[in-house]
């Protein structure tokens, strides 16, 4: 008896329990950040999805032939009246070819609006590997990527109203007296609208092509913040020029690269020569293949497929080169220096192998708003450190005079001209690196006057302790008041990268 008690009140318990009263979602088996990152891996996945097809040249051309043929039915029910169709055979000849100029991008741009939003608060509350809070909202660059996807969603939406009113507009005169003022006002509205929709399709077409991109906030951002010297060119160069979002993920990949380097070499130096080695792949002057030897030089070989092959990271071999691209898009001066420098490397040039010192000095030939990037490259190519003065002279600028002080860390050169590669002694990338961290490259930011308009000068002089003018060099360019074709060779260069970004791992046997 005790025990069928016993056995009926456990029963009772069990069938008498009550609901939990705050409902589901606070269960502590239930992990907030678990559902958040779930949320956002669906919301990105569709992000990518709907991009790609948004970002479409075909997609692009329909969108702007459905505003070209709203605007050619309303002229012609204008010219021929009598021929007009009736309100149902519009809308089934219409109702594809808007869903398609529709549908793609208003779901790609509102599928990176919320991405963004539960990427940064999983940013925010540490739901990411490292498991650390980061403010994103705070982050520099940041207000501008949020703002320029408003923009896009307003532009979106500024064509979706131009879309919808030239084809109700179009149904509308299809019911309307044919002849009657409302009747010609609506046709004419239409007409606008489709011209309206057809142009403003070419104009957003930038903004199309940003979506579906894996990095996606890379193309939102503009470097505004960057230190005046930078400790090398290739390394500094792609920081400053990382959004906050992906500056988190260099630093990850970083910390996987400083283990994979092999016992007994500087990270920063390996850094530079593995972008430098990536930069002459990507430029064809060097095979991948032989790209591997070099990088199996201060590498770990059995760490590689992981660092740089694999798909499922931000940054691998395609992508790191699609930065190096992203940078020089931004900044090809700092390249023009590169280039230069690895010149007179291979040819031995006098300014290497005879001159105490090496300046080098690069500016945009154009400067769009009146303002651009001046690069500096110097070198101490004598024995001993010595302290020496940079003096940047801007005829017109502001401010007009700036002196720069530092010591030069000394870096003999070469004995002669040296190869690009070889395996039995120092070569081009050894020696290059080198330079660039022995060296200080300063960029500076130049600008002029609201007036000031056409061609200028810049003037760097070099000076001793003493004020002995060892060596001046002046550097020539255009300043506009609106943007140049500088800027618009940029859009295409940075949307070159992207697709470099985009190609397929290249196939190479570490064996």
């Amino acid at each position: 008896m005790v025990e069928g008690n016993v056995g009926g009140e456990d029963n009772f318990r069990t069938s008498t329990s009550l609901p939990d009263p705050y409902g589901r979602g606070f269960s502590r088996n239930e992990d907030s950040l678990v559902r958040t990152k779930t949320t956002w891996q669906s919301q990105d996945s569709k992000r990518l999805f709907y991009g790609k097809i948004a970002r479409n040249p075909v997609i692009l051309f329909v969108r702007t032939l459905v505003g070209f043929g709203f605007a050619a039915a309303a002229l012609l029910n204008v010219l021929f009246p009598h021929n007009a169709s009736s309100a149902p055979p519009i809308v089934l000849i219409w109702t594809i070819p808007i869903l398609i100029a529709i549908l793609p991008q208003s779901l790609a741009i509102e599928y990176s609006w919320r991405s963004m939003k539960t990427r940064n608060s999983l940013r925010e509350g540490g739901g990411f590997d490292d498991e650390k809070k980061h403010p994103m909202e705070s982050q520099p660059g940041m207000d501008r990527i949020v703002e320029g996807l408003k923009d896009n969603r307003r532009h979106n939406m500024l064509g979706v109203f131009f879309t919808i009113t030239a084809f109700t507009l179009l149904c509308s005169a299809a019911i309307i007296e044919k002849g009657s003022i409302a009747w010609n006002l609506s046709l004419l509205v239409a007409m606008t609208s489709g011209i309206a929709l057809a142009f403003h399709t070419q104009f957003i077409s930038h903004i199309m092509s940003q979506q579906g991109d894996r990095i996606p906030y890379l193309s939102f951002h503009a470097p505004t913040h960057h230190p005046t010297q930078i400790n090398t060119i290739l390394g500094d160069l792609i920081i400053a020029h990382l959004d906050p979002d992906s500056l988190l993920e260099w630093k990850k990949w970083n910390k996987l690269l400083a283990e994979s380097i092999i016992p007994g070499n500087d990270l920063r130096q390996c850094l530079e020569r593995l972008l430098y080695i990536l930069h002459l792949q990507q430029q064809e002057e060097i095979s991948p293949e032989l790209s591997v030897t070099e990088l199996c030089r201060f590498l770990k070989r059995d760490t590689i497929p992981h660092l740089l092959l694999n798909e499922d990271t931000t940054y691998n071999w395609r992508s790191l080169q699609r930065l190096i691209s992203h940078a020089r898009a931004w900044q090809p001066s700092a390249f023009r220096l590169l280039d230069r420098l690895q010149n007179d490397l291979l040819s031995g040039s006098p300014t290497i192998l005879r001159a105490k010192w090496r300046m080098d000095v690069s500016l945009d030939p154009e400067c769009d708003q009146g303002t651009g990037n001046l690069f500096i490259v110097l070198n101490n190519q004598t024995f001993s450190p010595r302290h020496v003065r940079v003096e940047v002279l801007c005829p017109g600028g502001e401010p007009e005079l700036r002196t720069h002080r530092f010591e030069l860390a000394s870096c003999p050169p070469p004995r002669a001209a040296i190869s690009l590669t070889d395996t039995s002694e120092d070569d081009g990338l050894d020696w290059i690196p080198r330079y660039l961290e022995k060296g200080v490259v300063l960029w500076i930011g130049v600008a002029w006057t609201n007036r000031f308009k056409g061609p200028a000068n810049v003037q760097v002089i070099l000076r001793d302790d003493d004020g002995v003018v060892l060596e001046s060099i002046v550097v020539s360019t255009h300043v506009g008041v609106g943007e140049s074709g500088l800027v618009k060779e940029r859009k295409k260069k940075l949307e070159l990268a992207r697709k470099w970004g985009d190609s397929a791992l290249p196939q190479i046997s570490l064996n």
